[in-house]
């Protein structure tokens, strides 16, 4: 093996939905501006469904994927800010200790977006797709849908710094591993940190990622009201 070697960084699964939960937010966030709601709710729980793949994915995907491989206590985030300061890349393979939580906030504000909407209404043209669940609740859900959206751009904002900060500062491309799966590595890391799958169970992958996708919609198509 070369000193340097390109192993697999990120599973097929997992680059597909990065993707699609990218569109998936812009789509939400157009759409919600533009006052289309009915397609706003179609992104909207699109994020969802997508979400409770990355949660299910995070203990059975990839080893990159796995959330055990990148939480970190606060020592290990410390770490790495220090890193970044001295300007010292990180050596290892997948997201780093700061990254970790980074992810999680990359979830979770979606995922709150995306339920306080499914549960909201105006109390006049649009009822959210779950709204028949909590009756009588459903304008509290709006008020927390909306107060949500300052996180949402800020996590947002920090997402996009984070990625500047490593191509210009680390001289680090993060975007190229998550397109094609491969990323560059030590001979003495490549053998512990890879995060290569089975073809089984990459296709096991997309079809879980689809199956959850459906179910989202599912909410949409049967909602009380829709025909």
């Amino acid at each position: 093996m070369n000193k340097n070697s390109y192993i697999p960084v990120w599973d097929l699964p997992l680059r597909v939905f990065h993707w699609l939960f990218m569109a998936a937010i812009i789509g939400a966030i157009i759409s919600g501006k533009a006052e289309q709601l009915w397609l706003h709710e179609r992104f909207g729980m699109a994020v969802m469904g997508l979400v409770g793949f990355r949660l299910i994915w995070g203990f059975i995907g990839g080893r990159t994927a796995r959330f055990a491989h990148f939480i970190k206590g606060p020592l290990q985030v410390l770490a790495v800010l220090r890193g970044i300061l001295a300007r010292r890349s990180e050596k290892h393979i997948g997201h780093s200790a700061l990254g970790g939580w980074a992810v999680l906030a990359l979830l979770l504000i979606p995922l709150w977006m995306a339920v306080t909407g499914s549960f909201s209404t105006d109390g006049i043209l649009f009822d959210g797709p779950l709204a028949h669940l909590l009756p009588g609740q459903g304008k509290l859900f709006a008020e927390l849908h909306e107060g949500g959206e300052p996180l949402l751009f800020l996590i947002i904002v920090l997402h996009l710094l984070a990625l500047a900060v490593y191509w210009f500062w680390l001289r680090k491309n993060l975007i190229k591993p998550m397109v094609t799966g491969q990323g560059q590595a030590a001979a003495e890391q490549a053998a512990e940190q890879g995060a290569g799958l089975s073809a089984s169970r990459q296709v096991f992958g997309l079809g879980l990622l689809a199956l959850c996708l459906v179910l989202g919609q599912l909410a949409v198509a049967f909602k009380p009201g829709l025909f």
